[in-house]
């Protein structure tokens, strides 16, 4: 299936998501998006790359670092922006992208 065609379901259950590309990668920038973690709900900008990068099959990036969660966090520029994503490997790009967004997720939690 195309990106975009991925990206439809996304869109239905946060509306005011976007889809963009950076050197032919698609992301999906999430303005806010609500989630628990490390015991508490947490909103931030996020931004998901549902595509092999970095050498991980998929990513989450996150507008800060989450202060005990995740492991050895670094810092990207995407799109002239500074995000932050932590180390968490086998998330298959193969699922769909609702899925590749929570199985990120749950290392959060």
């Amino acid at each position: 299936m195309s990106p975009p065609a991925q990206f439809s379901p996304v869109r239905e259950t946060w509306p005011d998501v976007e889809y963009w590309e950076e050197a032919g990668i698609p992301y999906v920038h999430f303005p806010v998006l609500r989630f628990p973690a490390a015991g508490q709900e947490t909103a931030m900008a996020a931004l998901l790359c549902p595509r092999r990068r970095d050498g991980y099959d998929t990513r989450l990036f996150l507008e800060q670092q989450i202060s005990g969660r995740g492991q050895n966090w670094k810092r990207h520029t995407i799109r002239g922006r500074a995000w932050w994503t932590f180390s968490w490997g086998g998330v298959s790009a193969d699922l769909p992208w609702e899925e590749i967004l929570a199985n990120h997720l749950r290392a959060l939690q």
